[in-house]
């Protein structure tokens, strides 16, 4: 598969936003859609952050996807035309080297239990769960 990742630039922004708008679903934090507002805010923030590292994936010559490592949480998120094609399992090899490369020793995957597909795919690639994360709103 021709598949890559390259350095996410300030033109990216909005690629992500959508990526993010589309699939927030998915995530544990984000309810709703994000603003442009919000979402370049955290960008800014997060341009600034040691801990942060982040990606486009490249296929076949187009930007299909987005992956970062916070903290050492790996998240992908691949276009739904993309999804379901094994692409992502090779972005997370990519992911492992690159966090190799920046000195990371350990690499995991907070996945909310609503996320079947990305359960998937970091269980298929020898992450093992660790713990039960249990919460109460009050």
């Amino acid at each position: 598969m021709l598949i890559s990742l390259r350095n996410v630039k300030k033109d990216d922004w909005n690629f992500i936003m959508n990526l993010r708008n589309d699939l927030y679903k998915f995530f544990y934090i984000q309810k709703k859609p994000l603003t442009k507002k919000e979402h370049y805010s955290y960008m800014k923030k997060q341009s600034k952050n040691p801990v942060f590292h982040h990606w486009i994936v490249r296929y076949a010559q187009h930007d299909v996807g987005y992956v970062r490592i916070l903290n050492n949480d790996v998240g992908i998120m691949m276009k739904k035309e993309f999804q379901n094609k094994g692409i992502a399992s090779h972005v997370l090899k990519l992911v492992e080297k690159e966090a190799k490369k920046i000195g990371l020793k350990k690499l995991i995957a907070l996945i909310s239990v609503k996320n079947k597909p990305s359960m998937k795919i970091f269980t298929k690639n020898n992450y093992s769960l660790k713990m039960y994360w249990l919460e109460k709103e009050i």
